[in-house]
């Protein structure tokens, strides 16, 4: 895989894979200039670490070899990503799966195309030095949290899969803006949230800590995957293959070379380039990114593969924590697809290198 630099025809060529690929995916042959198709899509969050791939992907042109013309806007969380790409408003988009079942229920069908990431990093973040080393020590001390962030409400399930006394830990509710401060100021223990987003900050900031994942103790939740809706995988079924191809490809050439994926980035969103701070948790939240997205899923199934038990597990969180009582549990074939799983992998030498990569933050989250 050669490295991201300088964008040439070759270079998009070869990331993007030979023609028998994209015919084993079902999408439409290199068409270029003709029959350009526009496309809106949405992230679920602002531009940063954890999303530069879907960068990657349209300034390499990996979506325009397929005749497609991407427009990115920004989003305001996967709920609300969820919610307007069930509705319509974007064609496509990144979204947590959790979200877009939740949106399901709601009566506004979802169908995740393609896993990205295989963590959403939900965690409980502490100081490394500090006197919480395992879940349990959490009783008796003050944690912060935000209500309406998306771990909160699944703590009950943490607790009980975690093996503490939630009751017995002294929340303190806070604003999402001064949250993660709370913790390196020394006004709180530990925090609740989404560890690629503190522990990014934490590691640009210096201030030594670690995060307590949900998933390492039974309670699967994963990050970002490429939502339309139902009705357009089924009338549109090369266009959606050939937004899974692209987002894959650049996915795959960003978790080879992150450096080089970071400076596609900061070229296409300078306002992360204005301050070394900035720089430095974009790069962190890369590295991150790199972590969650290489899972051994992955390797065993190749790129894109959603494994059906993990998606019952989390509709099943969804149906007792967020759902009425009244609401029908959707199925896990009705919100997620493997159709255009697995045509991407990786080689050995390739996964050695994603492994490498992901090596630097695995002691950073246990």
């Amino acid at each position: 895989m050669p490295k991201l630099g300088r964008v040439t025809r070759r270079r998009v060529l070869a990331l993007a894979g030979t023609a028998a690929a994209a015919t084993a995916l079902g999408v439409p042959q290199l068409v270029y200039a003709q029959n350009v198709k526009p496309i809106n899509f949405t992230l679920p969050w602002v531009a940063d670490g954890s999303n530069l791939y879907v960068y990657v992907a349209k300034e390499m042109g990996l979506w325009q070899k397929h005749g497609l013309d991407v427009s990115v806007a920004r989003g305001s969380g996967s709920i609300a990503a969820a919610e307007a790409i069930g509705a319509g408003r974007f064609d496509f988009g990144l979204s947590a799966p959790l979200a877009a079942v939740l949106q399901t229920v709601k009566g506004l069908p979802t169908m995740a195309l393609a896993a990205c990431a295989y963590d959403a990093a939900m965690g409980i973040g502490v100081p490394a030095d500090g006197p919480i080393k395992t879940p349990k020590d959490l009783e008796g001390h003050k944690m912060a949290c935000t209500v309406t962030s998306g771990e909160y409400p699944f703590l009950p399930a943490f607790a009980d899969h975690a093996g503490f006394d939630l009751s017995k830990v002294s929340i303190v509710q806070v604003d999402n803006k001064v949250r993660d401060s709370m913790l390196p100021q020394g006004n709180v223990d530990a925090l609740s949230g989404f560890a690629t987003t503190f522990m990014a900050s934490y590691i640009a900031n210096n201030f030594k800590a670690r995060a307590m994942l949900y998933s390492r103790f039974g309670i699967p939740n994963y990050g970002n995957a490429l939502m339309t809706q139902p009705k357009r995988l089924e009338e549109a079924p090369e266009l959606c293959g050939a937004m899974v191809d692209g987002l894959l490809q650049g996915l795959k050439a960003t978790l080879l070379d992150p450096d080089g994926a970071l400076k596609i980035l900061l070229k296409s969103a300078p306002e992360l380039a204005l301050s070394n701070t900035a720089r430095e948790q974009v790069k962190a939240g890369t590295g991150l990114m790199v972590f969650v997205s290489g899972s051994d899923i992955v390797k065993a199934h190749g790129m894109g593969y959603f494994d059906p038990g993990d998606i019952d597990k989390q509709i099943d969180l969804v149906m007792k924590f967020l759902a009425k009582p009244e609401e029908k549990r959707p199925s896990g074939d009705s919100v997620t697809t493997n159709r255009f799983a697995g045509q991407i992998k990786f080689s050995d030498d390739e996964w050695k290198t994603v492994q490498k990569g992901a090596a630097a933050y695995s002691s950073l989250l246990t």
